[in-house]
């Protein structure tokens, strides 16, 4: 039988051993800490997560009156009622403030 040739895959050498503790060490000097750093929010949401609470920007009342508006609009039955119909119903459910209660947005002065 004709012998085959050797391809490069395999003639190859194969890279040294590294232990895992030589690995974590050498990821976290290239890394440094900044996946440490990374899971504190920075200043500046906490800034402007303050700046939005109680107003209808605010995530948390978003949130609700989607999921309220999502469930009073589903079809029960027979009967499916309209968006506008739904609102009030929903913004007194998930109002945390008189700002969200109201039509519109104030006006800045």
């Amino acid at each position: 039988p004709a012998r085959r040739a050797t391809t490069a895959l395999r003639s190859r050498p194969r890279p040294p051993a590294v232990s895992r503790a030589a690995f974590v060490r050498a990821l976290l000097s290239v890394a440094g800490t900044a996946p440490l750093a990374a899971a504190a929010p920075p200043a500046r949401a906490k800034r402007e997560a303050a700046a939005v609470a109680g107003t209808k920007n605010d995530p948390k009342y978003q949130a609700c009156a989607s999921t309220c508006m999502y469930e009073c609009t589903k079809p029960k039955a027979d009967e499916q009622k309209t968006r506008a119909a739904c609102l009030p119903e929903c913004k007194v459910k998930c109002a945390t403030t008189k700002q969200q209660l109201q039509m519109g947005v104030p006006k800045k002065e």
